[in-house]
């Protein structure tokens, strides 16, 4: 018998169960069925909050590797965030070890983003309270540049034993960094001790000032970027469909921010949350964690401070051929064959004040209607989901 298609309602014949002596009798109405359900009830939604995607599924070890905040000796990093102030002083997770002025940020020719952190002769920066595991091997890479015209040094150590974790040399690597442009440098370090409490430093060890342009750290058995343990229990889980990027978070959110070399993504405000959005997970990097768990993908477009245009362009990015402008930028970034997104979203909970982006209902159906012609205009295949609120209130 198949179960599926039962689809069961189940006639609870509870036979006298005023005395717990009596047996309980249970009957099946076999006969009897309703429509299958459909699998996409088990989908999941991921959104740019929290833990959710930095910190849960990408591997990502090291916060603000991007250096969105300035590094400072007010150093506070657990420092409560605002719209109205930002960067913060003091914000930034990362440490100034020695003399703080030792450290500036150079906001000419950044690497990424607003600015870049200059370390003088014997200066270092350094992020704590890092979760390692003894023996395991921990990669990354880091950009590195000297600022003047004399090349010079930098190390770069993992220390996990700090406090009373063990004891253990750092594991360290010392690299040239030759006069010119950045360089991009492998990093290949393992833990002597298993703690919370491990962190990373980089210290330039050369006679003239580096630029450091950005800097990753990841388990080494990570998946594309991906958490292998937090993949092996979604692979568990089995979820039909991933609803993504969110969520309030996707009414702010620039798709294209999110494509590209990822470590040359522009480092943002989180646009409906507090703290940094790195943009290290765009559209590619979720079409690759879809097929790694083997579930639909279904993008939500932005219908808040987004427009029609840059729908139907991230339509084009997903679906178009090489010869679109979206379809060429995909191709360009690594993905020759379209990802045939089916299933998309057209903007989240817009009905609600607290959207970026909200508009009164006749206005925003004008806008939701734009969209969403505008997005089959570039595939007439789509399957277009719209979010409404049926609880009777006149926005």
């Amino acid at each position: 018998m198949n179960m599926k298609h039962l689809a069961l309602p189940l006639l609870l014949l509870l036979a006298s169960v005023s005395t717990a002596a009596e047996p309980l009798v249970v009957s099946i109405d076999t006969k009897s069925s309703r429509p299958e359900i459909h699998p996409f009830i088990y989908g999941q939604f991921i959104e740019h909050l929290g833990r959710c995607v930095y910190g849960g599924i990408w591997a990502e070890m090291l916060e603000d590797r991007k250096f969105y905040f300035p590094i400072t000796a007010d150093y506070a990093p657990y420092k409560s965030l605002t719209e109205t102030d930002y960067p913060v002083v003091g914000a930034s997770p990362w440490q100034i070890v020695g003399d703080p002025a030792g450290v500036t940020m150079q906001t000419e020719n950044a690497f990424v983003g607003d600015q870049t952190p200059q370390l003088a002769p014997g200066a270092a920066i350094r992020q704590n309270d890092l979760g390692v595991v003894s023996g395991k091997e921990y990669v990354g890479h880091v950009w590195l540049k000297a600022a003047g015209s004399a090349a010079t040094s930098v190390t770069v150590a993992l220390d996990s034993a700090s406090g009373d974790s063990g004891d253990g040399k750092p594991s360290s690597q010392t690299f040239a960094v030759a006069a010119g442009d950045y360089q991009k440098h492998t990093l290949r370090l393992t833990a002597a001790n298993d703690t919370d409490k491990a962190s990373l430093t980089i210290h330039t060890v050369g006679k003239a000032p580096a630029l450091v342009g950005t800097v990753s750290l990841m388990p080494a058995d990570n998946v594309r970027g991906m958490r292998a343990d937090t993949l092996a229990l979604l692979k568990e889980l089995g979820a039909p469909v991933y609803r993504w990027p969110g969520g309030n978070f996707v009414s702010g959110y620039d798709w294209r921010d999110g494509i590209g070399d990822r470590d040359r993504r522009p480092p943002r405000k989180n646009p409906a949350w507090t703290g940094v959005e790195h943009n290290d997970v765009g559209i590619d990097e979720f079409i690759d964690f879809c097929r790694e768990v083997g579930a639909e993908p279904m993008i939500a477009a932005n219908t808040g401070f987004g427009d029609a245009y840059s729908a139907a362009q991230e339509v084009e990015y997903c679906n178009g051929d090489g010869d679109t402008i979206g379809g060429s930028w995909r191709v360009k970034n690594g993905s020759a064959e379209p990802y045939n997104v089916k299933y998309w979203c057209v903007g989240n909970e817009m009905f609600g004040a607290w959207q970026l982006g909200f508009m009164q209902l006749a206005q925003y159906t004008q806008k939701h209607n734009l969209v969403a012609a505008a997005m089959r205009q570039v595939d007439p295949a789509l399957v277009l989901v719209g979010v409404g609120e049926l609880g009777g209130r006149d926005p």
